[in-house]
């Protein structure tokens, strides 16, 4: 029986997501927002996170949230962020509670709270970027669009 070779997959640098974490950061920073933005790899497990100088409290839990729910819910959507999975799900007709398509007792670490965004290297999954601390969550996500945007050279 002829050997089975092993898959290579890309993994995510500490360096790498360090420099998407800053890049996110800074992209809310010059908006005038403190945020915390949070790295993951594909397991969910935490790459880096830094909080900058004004983020909120709740800020570190929030955006591990969105970062794992990146990791955790996108690929399963074929989608890039949280609003698109969020988007997708109410368009499926999704109940939960009030307007958001969660059950009324949610998976610990997940949100649909626009923010995250999955990281993609080769067509492979290699980790989600959370960011939390502006007002809006789509100002959030835009921040985590900016510090993806950063490493983009860097995963191809």
């Amino acid at each position: 029986m002829p050997a089975v070779a092993l898959e290579e997959t890309p993994v995510l640098s500490a360096k790498i997501a360090l420099k998407a974490a800053e890049a996110g950061i800074e992209a809310c920073r010059v908006q005038g927002y403190g945020v915390t933005a949070t790295v993951v790899n594909p397991e969910g497990n935490v790459i880096v996170v830094i909080r900058s100088d004004g983020a909120g409290v709740h800020t570190v839990q929030t955006a591990f949230n969105k970062a794992y729910s990146a990791v955790t819910l996108a690929n399963n959507h074929n989608l890039d962020t949280t609003s698109g999975i969020l988007a997708s799900m109410q368009a499926k007709g999704a109940v939960g509670v009030g307007t958001w398509p969660m059950p009324p007792d949610p998976l610990r670490g997940i949100t649909l709270f626009p923010g995250g965004v999955r990281l993609m290297s080769k067509g492979k999954l290699v980790g989600g970027l959370g960011i939390s601390g502006t007002p809006v969550g789509m100002t959030d996500e835009g921040c985590a669009l900016k510090g993806r945007d950063a490493i983009l050279n860097d995963l191809k």
